[in-house]
């Protein structure tokens, strides 16, 4: 009598329906090429920077042209400048181009691309930071919706310094650093976690000098691992908590050795030192100021620093130290200058989300005299959960990377697509001397300008090599006693003809409402009125 097999003996263990194995490929390609909430976020913010509603915003600081202007000239010379090359009143000068690496970046966009390729680097950079925001938002237990009102809030407060500068390279990297000494801290990194620290510090020392924070936050997680050390009566927990204290500040140590590898080594210290602690430019430029909450950006730091306040009062006791002691410098930073604004927005709300969102889920199963609030919360945490957990899922993220590849071959055709110009980077004609510039083109001298220092770099950008400036807004290299020069003359106090003398200015480029220029007006025996605009005036000494 004939047998017939068993089909079970017979078939390979894990072996499978092909219209199963064609079902999970189907599902992975879904998984794939389906966009997440968070493409779609990246995608809105990358062309509202290019091409939307924020694409006026990158350029609204003109300093991004010397920034251009530099990184041309490293690309040039093959070297970085250690001189000033830009102004008559300092040339030759010493001068510490600490963002060199950035310039370069956007020397090589801007050669193949203009303008337009310095918008997209903006573009990608702050696109990629408020969308990895949102991701580690979601990831730490925030809630899907949550998480996207409070990177709102977070993106609201960059506003207020969203600019194409070299500081939206260290809005990134502090987020990087922050995710990575959270996954330190509660041990679930990878072994190679901690040569992110000095491996970037040497890509972030040369970028911007956002680096100090990076070390700032570094030392505070270093300081909590120690005091949870001291603090944990478990004797396992302190040797593990001690162990990793001990790494932490090895790695600091490494990390700080890793910011002497620049162009000017252990100086770039001793510089940056007196910058910072000229309290005479500190209370003058206006980037160092403390924020103004009558505008919206300031506001919504406002609001992030009162939902991180009522997270911690109503979970008192699930405060580490760790995370109080980050609200404390996030708060602090923000408060007494509105340029911290954006790394202080984004930290207060890593650091307040998860904590409450857990606030909120807690109502659903909490016993009350309102049964159907409690059925509503659970509905509503029910879904975004569900909507988070589906999100995490959705790992391809192949339309940002159409999206931004897209973007760069508009950019490099110079913004045009099929005979309509899409996007059109430009310096803004009504705050910036536009058409007065273009008047000292057609003139072709070659005498220094005098002008406001917000407006130096903008002529770096249009006049140099041919012409230079007296004054830009690199206040670093200028110091206390050239922008006291600049107070005088602006401010039109008794000592201004003496002042511009010394500066041997013979040609003027002013705002034409200025003090200054209503000045040069009462004496055109002395300073010839040379072109005039609702924007600038021109005057030439006689």
């Amino acid at each position: 009598m004939q047998t017939i097999p068993d089909k079970g003996v017979t078939e390979r263990i894990g072996d499978e329906p092909p219209i199963r194995n064609i079902e999970k490929r189907g599902a992975r390609l879904v998984r794939f090429l389906v966009p997440s909430a968070r493409d779609i976020i990246f995608i809105f913010l990358f062309w509202s920077v290019l091409a939307g509603t924020l694409s006026n915003r990158p350029l609204a600081d003109p300093d991004i042209g010397w920034h251009i202007r530099t990184g041309e000239l490293v690309l040039q010379t093959h070297s970085i400048p250690r001189t000033d090359p830009f102004s008559s009143t300092m040339q030759g000068q010493p001068w510490f181009a600490w963002e060199w690496l950035y310039d370069v970046g956007l020397g090589i966009l801007h050669k193949y691309a203009g303008l337009n390729g310095v918008n997209w680097i903006c573009a990608v950079l702050v696109a990629s930071t408020f969308t990895l925001l949102l991701s580690e938002l979601i990831k730490r237990g925030s809630g899907l919706l949550l998480a996207i009102v409070l990177m709102l809030f977070s993106e609201c407060a960059a506003i207020v310094h969203l600019f194409a500068r070299p500081h939206i390279a260290s809005w990134l990297f502090t987020l990087l650093w922050f995710i990575a000494l959270e996954y330190w801290r509660q041990g679930t990194g990878p072994r190679w976690l901690p040569w992110v620290f000095p491996l970037s510090m040497l890509w972030w020392v040369n970028l911007h000098g956002g680096w100090i924070v990076g070390l700032l936050l570094l030392a505070i997680y270093t300081f909590s691992a120690t005091v949870e050390s001291w603090r944990v009566t478990d004797a396992f927990e302190a040797v593990r908590w001690a162990h990793r204290a001990r790494s932490m500040a090895l790695w600091w140590v490494a990390s700080a050795i890793a910011t002497l590898v620049n162009p000017f080594g252990w100086r770039l210290y001793a510089h940056i030192y007196g910058y910072l602690g000229n309290r005479y430019l500190m209370n003058r430029i206006e980037e160092f100021h403390s924020p103004n909450f009558h505008f919206w950006p300031a506001r919504c730091f406002g609001i992030l620093i009162v939902l991180t306040l009522v997270a911690f009062a109503i979970r008192p006791r699930r405060v580490l130290l760790v995370q109080l002691l980050v609200v404390l410098f996030s708060i602090y930073a923000g408060l007494i200058s509105s340029r911290n604004l954006p790394v202080s927005s984004m930290l207060l709300a890593l650091i307040a989300g998860p904590m409450l969102w857990k606030s909120f889920t807690s109502l659903a199963s909490r016993p009350g005299p309102w049964p159907w609030l409690s059925a509503r919360v659970g509905g509503f945490v029910e879904f975004s959960e569900r909507m988070g957990a589906q999100e995490l899922q959705l790992r391809g993220h192949v339309w940002p990377i159409v999206v931004v590849i897209f973007g760069l071959v508009i950019c490099l055709h110079g913004g045009d697509v099929s005979g309509r110009q899409l996007v059109h980077a430009h310096f803004d004609s009504k705050s910036l001397p536009v058409a007065a510039v273009d008047f000292l083109e057609k003139e072709q001298g070659t005498d220094p300008i005098f002008s406001t220092d917000s407006w130096g770099g903008y002529l770096i950008y249009r006049l140099y090599p041919q012409r230079l400036v007296v004054i830009d807004d690199r206040h670093d290299l200028y110091g206390s006693e050239r922008v006291r020069q600049l107070l005088v003359l602006m401010q039109g106090e008794p000592a201004w003809r003496r002042t511009l003398d010394d500066l041997r200015a013979r040609t003027t480029l002013l705002p034409a409402k200025s003090t200054l220029a209503s000045l040069l007006r009462e004496i055109p025996q002395e300073w010839e009125l040379k072109y005039e605009d609702s924007v600038a005036v021109i005057f030439e000494k006689r």
